[in-house]
């Protein structure tokens, strides 16, 4: 199937690895050209010999950036679109959750959520949006998770910062879409990627892997059985991207294996 996507570019925050690193994959795929980026410079440098599987060298823009900072936003989104002649599609992959109850989240942890899910989006946008209208529209994707729906104790300060992002991604597609700019959201539930490879490596070190992640998955009680993988996700995100979804936009595409119930 013809995506569309030949010759665009895409602009991915954090797409050094995980969900991020993955869609910049199937982009190059596709025949779109990359930028990406994120504040490990050593990861950054992996991910640019790892896209290089996937595409050419001049289809590929890796570069430091933190996705909380303005100036260093600009710089990155200014520099793809001097690289490319321009920019069509922003994903913004950029995010980590922080665990703990009410109680026993500080401010540092509160403002660093905050940051990452407002302001990095914030910045994004900004910066990307006169390149877009220039273009004469394109796409916005912003990745989510099931807990801007249904809230869990134990995540409370990344679980309040999602359900904002949710509301923030519903408005920017109807403040938007007189500039033919279409704007989604992806919601993820147990996705298999960098974050939780830590953690398992941290929890349950000498656990073979797949147990772990079947374990997880029962003690979660996923519907399907099983965790995501982070190409289902970039698939999802391709999907959004795509000249098949032209009349898509103010949605919430759930990639969570069914786990979840609320509408």
């Amino acid at each position: 199937m013809d995506f569309g996507l030949k010759g665009k570019t895409a602009v991915i925050m954090g797409g050094t690895s995980g969900v991020g690193l993955k869609t910049a994959e199937m982009f190059l795929q596709e025949g779109a050209n990359v930028a990406v980026c994120g504040r490990n410079a050593e990861r950054k440098d992996k991910a640019f010999d790892h896209l290089l599987l996937y595409g050419s060298r001049e289809s590929i823009l890796a570069a430091s950036c933190n996705v909380t900072n303005k100036e260093d936003v600009i710089r990155f989104v200014d520099s793809a679109a001097s690289r490319f002649q321009g920019i069509d599609i922003l994903v913004n992959a950029a995010g980590q959750s922080v665990m703990g109850h009410f109680f026993d989240i500080t401010d540092e942890q509160w403002q660093e959520q905050i940051q990452l899910k407002y302001f990095a989006i914030i910045h994004a946008v900004r910066a990307v949006h006169p390149y877009l209208v220039k273009r004469g529209g394109g796409r916005i994707i912003n990745i989510n998770a099931t807990l801007a729906k249904e809230p869990e104790r134990h995540m409370v300060a990344t679980a309040a910062t999602r359900a904002g992002l949710l509301n923030l991604s519903k408005t920017l597609s109807q403040e938007l879409a007189s500039d033919n700019i279409l704007v989604n959201s992806v919601s993820l539930g147990l996705i298999r990627t960098d974050q939780w490879e830590r953690r398992r490596l941290k929890n349950a070190p000498d656990m073979d892997p797949e147990e772990y992640y079947k374990d997880l998955a029962a003690k979660r009680e996923i519907p399907l059985g099983r965790v995501g993988e982070a190409e289902e996700v970039a698939s999802v995100i391709l999907f959004l991207a795509s000249k098949q979804a032209s009349y898509v936009s103010g949605s919430t595409i759930e990639t969570a294996g069914a786990l979840g119930k609320a509408l």
